[in-house]
């Protein structure tokens, strides 16, 4: 069970990543459960980091 809740979180933090390098809005974050919303939020923030220090065009 604890694989399942890691692997659905992983692919939460995964999809806000994409977001982020993509330049979407933290708005748009599909998930209502907290957990899954922080992991979203905590890659879309990781993503807009590396685009803002030049690492992605």
């Amino acid at each position: 069970m604890k694989r399942q809740k890691r692997d659905r979180l992983e692919r939460a933090h995964s999809r806000g990543y994409q977001a982020g390098l993509g330049g979407k809005s933290k708005e748009i974050c599909p998930y209502s459960v907290l957990e899954h919303r922080e992991q979203w939020l905590g890659g879309w923030r990781e993503a807009r980091s590396e685009v803002g220090s030049g690492l992605y065009g």
